[in-house]
Order: structure tokens, then sequence, then C-alpha cells
């Protein structure tokens, strides 16, 4: 009987050493594992919060841009991996910096705005005018299909107790009346569309012809030419290499743009326009970037591997791919910005240039920026909000963000002078 209690009590003991083992190492081990997915979820959910806003903002924010796809489920097989997060993407302040904001401008009893320049002025007008003309044919379209209902059933009343021998002919009149008033409003509905389409293209060709000519009066810049309706190719977009293929999405496929200009500045060759891209991932289609795209002309000598330095943002920043490819190389993490690339193009980080990089701030306007260096060419992909990427309809123009972008563009194209 003894022998069998020290039996069992020696079996409780190993059973007790299984379940529950005393190893240091192991336990560091789990803890770090926690702490890794703890970080991995934080991220995460930063980004999903960039990806709703970026999302909901594509095809409002421009009138060319690939219709918004439906999110279709890709095949297992070619699901992307997720990678951990090696840099935090957002932003830090440093200790007792206050972050400036680019404050709305104030308005008047009525809501409106006092403009400083008649180009604002011109503005403002155009989107009186395209808000007055839609108004009008939406309350002419309203009347037409309230007329012709009540058309149809006036004219099966009247036949049907004027004429109570007639029977089945005011059925059949009726839906004859019914056939031609549905035509009629569907004929009235192409007509509305192509004036209300002419009347959009009047108002945004207005808005730029007047916002482009207040962003570079005043500056260096000769030779500007395009307008409107030119546009940036996929290939010209994906030069960069910022937004290629990544562990969140593809090479994109839809590039949306607007309004691209050319011009010279100080003799430096430059291209400027709005763009919006997107690029499949497995859920569907993923918005990678809106804002302005800028591109000057460099003296350096960048070696393979490239350099690229983003400015990072907030939760609503779209940031670019290499913060997410597996071969990517970080040179640099800073609270504000990071550095990836070859290491030998390290040297081009000059001491001048990063002096400099401190008067870059992100902001709610200025939500982040993308660079990218190449031997010949820099390409700058500025992320901005709305209040800037939006051409406004029912409220009135704000001039404020306008006149930071050209703050923002002249101290660029300054820098960029000096590459």
């Amino acid at each position: 009987m003894e022998e069998n209690k020290k039996e069992e009590a020696l079996e409780v003991e190993a059973d007790k050493a299984e379940a529950d083992p005393v190893n240091p190492d192991e336990a560091v081990k789990a803890e770090e594992e926690a702490v890794t997915e703890e970080t991995v979820s934080l991220t995460e959910e930063g980004e999903q919060a960039a990806q709703k806003k970026a999302d909901s903002d594509y095809d409002d924010g421009f009138t060319d841009a690939p219709k918004k796809v439906e999110e279709q489920p890709k095949a297992p097989e070619t699901k992307i991996e997720e990678e951990t997060q090696t840099v935090d993407i957002h932003k830090q302040k440093e200790e007792g910096e206050e972050e400036a904001l680019v404050r709305p401008s104030e308005r008047g009893k009525n809501g409106d705005i006092a403009y400083t320049d008649p180009r604002f002025e011109n503005i403002e007008k155009a989107r009186k005018s395209h808000v007055k003309f839609s108004k009008k044919w939406s309350h002419i379209k309203v009347g037409i299909t309230l007329g012709a209902v009540a058309l149809v059933i006036g004219t099966w009343l009247v036949i049907r107790f004027g004429f109570p021998s007639a029977g089945e002919i005011a059925a059949y009149v009726s839906l004859g009346v019914a056939i031609l008033s549905v035509v009629g409003i569907a004929v009235f509905g192409i007509f509305q569309k192509k004036k209300t389409v002419k009347s959009t293209e009047d108002y945004l060709t207005a808005y730029f012809d007047n916002a482009d000519a207040f962003l570079f009066d005043g500056l260096p810049a000769q030779n500007i030419q395009g307008g409107l309706k030119d546009k940036v190719t996929a290939e010209e977009f994906n030069a960069a290499d910022l937004y290629g293929a990544c562990s969140k999405h593809e090479e994109p496929s839809n590039v949306g743009s607007r309004d691209s200009k050319t011009f010279e500045y100080e003799g430096m060759k430059c291209a400027l326009a709005d763009v919006g891209a997107e690029a499949r991932n497995p859920k569907g289609f993923l918005t990678v970037f809106i804002g302005k795209y800028l591109r000057t002309e460099n003296h350096l000598d960048v070696k393979d591997g490239g350099l690229f330095v983003y400015f990072k943002g907030n939760a609503r920043a779209t940031p670019p791919s290499f913060l997410f490819q597996n071969d990517a190389n970080l040179i640099e993490d800073h609270k504000k910005y990071c550095v990836y690339g070859a290491k030998e193009n390290k040297k081009l980080i000059t001491p001048e240039l990063r002096k400099a990089f401190k008067e870059i701030h992100t902001d709610n306007l200025l939500i982040d920026l993308a660079i990218s260096f190449k031997s010949g060419k820099t390409y700058w992909a500025l992320g901005y909000e709305d209040t800037l990427m939006v051409a406004p309809v029912d409220k009135p123009f704000d001039p404020v963000y306008l006149q930071k972008f050209k703050e923002h563009l002249t101290y660029i194209l300054n820098l960029a002078k000096t590459l």
C-alpha cells in the first residue's frame, strides 16, 4: 500500500510538471509573442481606419476616375500574406510640440467668405451657377415625372367614368399613355444628363483655370501647358515605385487623374497633376493614393535599390508600398519620417537636405508625403484631404486650403532646385 501511494504521488507531480513547466525561456518567449500580436493588431486597426477614409473619398474626388468596383473575393491561392510592420507609420510629436492645424476661413452672418482675390470670386460664381443649374433641372424633372403620372391616372379616370361603355379600351389607352410617358421621361433624362455633365465640366474648368492661375502667380514658372482634361498615364504614376505591389495589394491598375500640367521652374522641368489610384487586393480594390503628384528634375546619381522617404501622417493617410515590402531596406526611422532604399544611397541625404526636411510638416490638410529619388527625376506624392482635392458644390469655396497648397508647392519646388 505504501509503495502504491508513493507511485501515485509521483504520477501527480509528473502531471503537474507537464501541465505547468517552470521554464523562464519559454515564459519570456510567450510574453514577447503576446506583445507582438497586440502591436500588429493596433497597427492593423489604424490601417483599416485609413482605408475606410480613402475608399469613401476616391470616386467623389475625381470625376474621371474609374468607377468604384464592388469588392469581389479572390481565389484562396492568390491571397497576399500579411507581414509584421517594421516601423510606426504614424507621425509622433516631439516633446512639447503643438500640432498646427489648417483651419477654415471665417464666415459672415450669411455664411459667406470675404475673398481677397478675384480668382477666388470667379470660382465661387462658377460654383453658384452650377448649383443653380442643377437645382433648376432637378425641379423640372420632378415636375415632368409628376405630370406624367397625373396624365396616366387622369386618362384612365376620364375614359373609365366618362365613357362607361368603353370597357377594356380605357385600360389599353391608359397603358399607351403610360408607355409614352415613360419614353418621354427617359428622353428627358438623357437630355438632362448631357446638360448636367456640361455644367459640371464648365464649373471644373473655371475652378482649375482660376486655381492654377493663383498657384503660379508670382512663381518663376514658365511654359505652363496642360489643363483639366490632360491626364497622367498609369506608367508615369507607377514609375515612381511608391505604390507598387506589396503585402497589401498588387500594382495599381486604376489610375484616375486630371489637370495634368507641365512647366519649367527656373529652368527645372516639372509636371503636376491631381491623381487618385487604386490597386487590387484579396478583398477587391484598395485606394492607395489621392493627392497632388509632382515630378521634378534632379542631378542625383541614385544607385540600384533607389532612395525613398516617407513623411508620416495620421490614421487617414495611405502609406506607400515600401513600408510593406519584404525586401525593402530600412535605412532610418524617425518620429516624423523614415528612409528606405540602398545603403549606398544614404549619402544623398545631406545635412542640408535633413535641415530642409525639418520644415516639412504633415497635418489635417497634407496628410502624408512620399518621395522617390531616381537618377534624373524626383517623384513627390503629396496626399491631401478632400478640403483641397474635391471641388466644393454644396458649400462655398474656401481658399485657405489652396493658399496652403501654394505654400507647400513653393517650398518643395525650391527644395527640388537644390537636388
